[in-house]
C-alpha cells in the first residue's frame, strides 16, 4: 500500500522532534548530540538538516509547544481585559478571568512537562531568554494600558521601573509554582493565592498615583 505525498517526511520530522525532545531533556542544550539526536529517530543528518537550519532551529521547534501557546494565550486574555472598564476589571469578574488565564497556561505547562523542564533549564539560551523578553514586553503595555484606565494622568504610567518590576513578579510567580513540583490541583491554589496577592498590589499602586 502506498503512503500519501509528504507522510514521509512529516513522520521523519516528528520522530526528529520527539528524539530531540528526549535528548535535550536528558542532557541539556549544550552537551546535546545532533548525530545522537539523528541516530535515535533513526534518519539522516542531512533529514534533520532539510527541516532544521541548526540546532537552536531544532530547539526552538522543540519548546514551540510550549511558548507558542502561552504567547497566544496571553494576548488572548490581555484582548479580554482591554473591552473592560477599571472598575470591572477590579471586581470578582477580573479576578476571575485573570485566574482563569493563569489556569490555561498552567495546564499547558503541566501538559507538556518535559518540554517545560527543558525551557526552565535552559533560561540563558538566546531562544529561551527571546521567549520570556516577549513575556515581560506584552506585560509591561498591558500594565501600562491598566494604569491608564485607573487614572490618565497617574505618575504611575511613567513609573517604567515599576511596570517593569511588576511583569516579572507576575512571571516570577507563575515560575516559583511549576518549578516547586507541586501537583497540577495544589499549584492551581497557591497560583490563585499568588494571583489575589498582586492584583491587591497592582489596585493598591495605580489608585495611589505613586
Amino acid at each position: 500500500m502506498s503512503r500519501k505525498a509528504g507522510t514521509i517526511s512529516e513522520e521523519t520530522k516528528t520522530r526528529l522532534l520527539q528524539a530531540a525532545t528526549e535528548e535535550f531533556a536528558e542532557y541539556g542544550y549544550e552537551k546535546s548530540s545532533l548525530r545522537r539526536i539523528c541516530k535515535n529517530a533513526e534518519v539522516t543528518t542531512g533529514a534533520l538538516y532539510f527541516f532544521f537550519q541548526d540546532k537552536e532551529d531544532l530547539f526552538q521547534s522543540v519548546i514551540a509547544p510550549v511558548t507558542e501557546p502561552i504567547l497566544q494565550m496571553m494576548e488572548s486574555h490581555y484582548e479580554k481585559e482591554r473591552e473592560c472598564n477599571w472598575k470591572e476589571l477590579g471586581d470578582a469578574g477580573g479576578e476571575e478571568e485573570d485566574i482563569r488565564a493563569s489556569f490555561a497556561i498552567l495546564d499547558i505547562c503541566y501538559g507538556n512537562k518535559k518540554v517545560t523542564d527543558i525551557i526552565l533549564s535552559s533560561r540563558n539560551l538566546p531562544v529561551v531568554t527571546a521567549f520570556f523578553d516577549r513575556m515581560i514586553e506584552i506585560m509591561d503595555m498591558q500594565t501600562v494600558h491598566l494604569l491608564k484606565l485607573a487614572d490618565e494622568n497617574s505618575i504611575s504610567v511613567q513609573n517604567k521601573y515599576a511596570i517593569h518590576w511588576f511583569s516579572h513578579l507576575q512571571i516570577d510567580a507563575m515560575l516559583n509554582v511549576i518549578s516547586h513540583g507541586l501537583g497540577e490541583e495544589e499549584a492551581k491554589e497557591q497560583l490563585k493565592i499568588a494571583i489575589r496577592f498582586l492584583r491587591g498590589g497592582f489596585q493598591t499602586f495605580a489608585e495611589s498615583g505613586q
